[in-house]
């Protein structure tokens, strides 16, 4: 094919043009384009050498007539191009960057339809059904505000008064102070009402003893005769500790015949002794709360 020369000048050529290439007839251009090649380019040979630029042609961007004898044209990108110029399947030239945008925010789903496309999925909100055994009412009434002292009735050896001292709302407390020769039974009663009590199911009351009191000891008194001599309900107390007020909630039971209830009172199942008791703010509730 021929060689190349330099000129003998001392520190050799300095530019391109100065390079003088020995070479056979025709052979010039194919030493040219190989002297040109940089990274990437695609060197190919058909009737004489030539060079595509790593950048040339990515993408479809070449018109090819299919080898099928007639006369149907396709697009080609670079790599089929050289691959169809070159005889070969393994040839790659510049391959574009994959490109990996953003997560996208998607707005809208689209949920998957077999009748071969897509449809919008339908926004919905799923509230559980609630699980309720029974709606407890809140309302209440007061039946008796202790705010005097409870005198319908009044145990001999029992001294009933309103203490301004030792309550838990308003101006007073019911206090009944019992004396050791107090004997069991009622201790005292307050006239109240009428009050219909059968819509209400609890009775609450806050009380307070100075001395423990057990389960069966006291007992609340419901009446509608006065004095509560024949009680309609006779609600047990329980157990409390002394000289702290204690909130109790009592369950009435049947209320139903409690339709006119005019008395309430405090009875000793037990005899306790000498000891003191106060009553405040008594209540009958629909709810237990």
């Amino acid at each position: 094919m021929g060689g190349f020369s330099t000129p003998t000048a001392a520190g050799g050529i300095t530019k391109l043009s100065e390079l003088i290439i020995d070479a056979a007839p025709g052979k010039a251009k194919d030493i040219a384009e190989l002297i040109l090649t940089t990274q990437g380019d695609v060197l190919y040979c058909n009737a004489e050498a030539a060079r595509l630029a790593a950048d040339y042609g990515v993408g479809y961007n070449f018109l090819h007539a299919q080898n099928t004898g007639v006369d149907q044209p396709e697009w080609e990108d670079i790599q089929g191009i050289v691959a169809y110029m070159t005889g070969s399947v393994k040839v790659m030239a510049a391959p574009p960057t994959l490109i990996i945008p953003a997560i996208p925010d998607i707005s809208v789903v689209v949920a998957e339809d077999h009748s071969g496309g897509g449809h919008v999925a339908e926004k919905t909100l799923t509230i559980p059904a609630p699980s309720i055994a029974e709606a407890a009412e809140v309302s209440s009434v007061l039946i008796e505000d202790c705010e005097d002292a409870w005198d319908e009735y009044i145990q001999a050896n029992v001294t009933s008064t309103a203490d301004g001292v030792t309550k838990k709302f308003g101006a007073a407390s019911a206090k009944m102070a019992v004396a050791d020769a107090a004997a069991v039974g009622r201790l005292a009663t307050e006239d109240i009402g009428p009050f219909d009590l059968s819509p209400y199911k609890y009775l609450k009351a806050w009380v307070r003893s100075s001395v423990i009191i057990s389960s069966n000891d006291l007992s609340i008194l419901l009446d509608d005769h006065a004095q509560c001599i024949s009680p309609s309900k006779d609600l047990d107390i329980g157990a409390i500790v002394a000289d702290t007020w204690t909130e109790v909630l009592l369950d009435m039971g049947d209320t139903s015949g409690l339709v006119a209830i005019i008395s309430i009172g405090i009875d000793m199942d037990v005899d306790k002794g000498i000891f003191d008791f106060w009553i405040d703010q008594v209540r009958a509730t629909k709810g237990g709360v």
